[in-house]
């Protein structure tokens, strides 16, 4: 009985250290107060020390020394329950370890067995993943600033303005002359301002223009340049053209409508033969560039009037984009709203929200100056709201203030309703004339008087 009782016991401890021998798993045997005692040859592997090293050693100390992380056993006894943790080896490697108690009669431990596989390879798979998942995030995080760009300056959930996003990314990168129409406001800038960055072009200059802003022997100059000694008060070496400067880029001819006939006939030229000649030059040379204009007058009168040649319309109305009023397109309001509080709030460093009421108050405005209008509207909700919530009634004061007439049973006072009306008139001037010379210039008034009306009625230039 005796001999096999003893052969038993051999054939466990020769299992055993076949089992130490083989395993992939860094198993370690201690004592009661975490001395080493046993070792599986794949310890030296993964803790990167020989078995000498570690035989006869506590675990405690070794802790100290940074030997490991953190230590299993250490743990083990400190808990007095079976431990489960990730540590870092002296052989760079990530390990998972179990370690077990095994108790005595006196429920006191006896030893103590680790268990540990090494998991650098999943861990550097999980490191992978995160790194991964991180560069996508970043590129979502991109591609919605790509699409906000894109949506922010023609924002739209509007079936026509659907359209016709589909139709400037369709004509992009063609060659045509694109003319924009529609209201004052619409964003005509904006949609001139995609076509050119959804295009070939985008690498290259975009140079706006407004043709009624300036005057027209300014405009001339500005357009197509001119030679030394041009005309009295020129630069002494001359000066390039926008359609110079452009280059291959985009030029864009806002207010085009504006455009004196006599500038018409050589915008006409550039457009038929695709050359310019300075003011005061001899040669032409060659211009790349791709024409946007833009207007907001009905173009068609203007040629049966006489004041906008047939031929340059034909010529600039290959691919014309008619942009809706704000009041056509309300499907695109909350979106636009919403657009510009987040800007003015980023601008002011401010964090205003529109309420309910305010929401359905927006909707019920029809916005005569359209985007810019609104755009301009919240600009002033966020300035001039206290608190953090712009209620109803704030807009309803602005919208009320900024329509042209307003109905109601009780008779006003001459004298507000003067001060209204001039408000009105000098706000609506300021929205399409944008300056005071202008704007006088449109009233049939002195720009002095425009200057202190407009201070007085707290209407500012746009």
């Amino acid at each position: 009985m005796e001999n096999n009782q003893l052969e038993t016991y051999k054939q466990a401890f020769e299992d055993l250290n076949f089992i130490l021998d083989t395993t992939h798993s860094a198993i370690t045997i201690t004592n009661g107060e975490g001395v080493f005692t046993r070792l599986s040859k794949s310890c030296e592997k993964i803790f990167g020390v020989p078995e000498s090293e570690l035989v006869g050693k506590n675990a405690f100390i070794l802790e100290e020394q940074g030997f490991f992380s953190t230590s299993v056993t250490c743990e083990v006894i400190r808990k007095k329950r079976r431990v489960t943790i990730i540590q870092k080896t002296a052989a760079n490697k990530t390990v998972l370890v179990t370690g077990t108690p095994i108790f005595n009669r006196e429920k006191k431990i006896e030893k103590i067995i680790n268990i540990s596989k090494d998991i650098t390879e999943t861990d550097k798979l999980a490191s992978d993943l995160k790194r991964l998942q991180a560069e996508h995030e970043w590129m979502k995080q991109e591609l919605m600033k790509r699409t906000q760009l894109e949506r922010g300056k023609v924002a739209s959930e509007s079936p026509d303005m659907k359209k016709i996003i589909e139709l400037v990314h369709h004509i992009a990168n063609m060659e045509a002359t694109v003319l924009l129409l529609g209201e004052t406001g619409v964003g005509k800038g904006y949609m001139a301002d995609m076509i050119h960055s959804v295009s070939n072009r985008k690498d290259r200059p975009f140079i706006s223009i407004n043709c009624g802003a300036i005057p027209e022997n300014l405009l001339e100059s500005e357009l197509f340049g001119y030679e030394k000694g041009a005309f009295t008060g020129a630069l002494k070496d001359g000066k390039k053209g926008l359609f110079e400067t452009a280059g291959s880029g985009t030029i864009f001819l806002d207010e085009i409508g504006d455009m004196p006939v006599s500038l018409q006939v050589k915008l006409l030229h550039v457009l038929d033969d695709g050359t310019v000649r300075r003011i005061g030059g001899t040669a032409s040379f060659k211009v790349d560039c791709r024409i946007i204009a833009a207007t907001n007058k009905d173009i068609k009168e203007l040629v049966r009037a006489g004041q906008f040649r047939e031929d340059l319309f034909y010529r600039l109305n290959v691919v014309p984009i008619t942009i809706p009023s704000l009041r056509e397109r309300k499907e695109d309001l909350l979106f636009l709203a919403k657009m510009f509080l987040d800007s003015m709030n980023n601008k002011y460093k401010m964090k205003k929200t529109f309420s309910e009421e305010a929401i359905r108050a927006l909707y019920d405005y029809n916005y005569p100056g359209n985007i810019r209008e609104l755009q301009n509207m919240i600009e002033r909700l966020v300035i001039n709201t206290i608190g953090d919530t712009i209620e109803a009634e704030k807009i309803l004061e602005m919208t009320e203030a900024s329509s042209p007439s307003t109905q109601s049973e009780e008779i006003t006072p001459l004298k507000e309703a003067v001060e209204q009306l001039e408000r009105n008139m000098l706000f609506t001037a300021f929205q399409k004339y944008k300056t005071t010379r202008r704007v006088a210039e449109a009233l049939k008034i002195d720009q002095s008087t425009v200057v202190k009306k407009a201070k007085k009625l707290k209407v500012h230039e746009r």
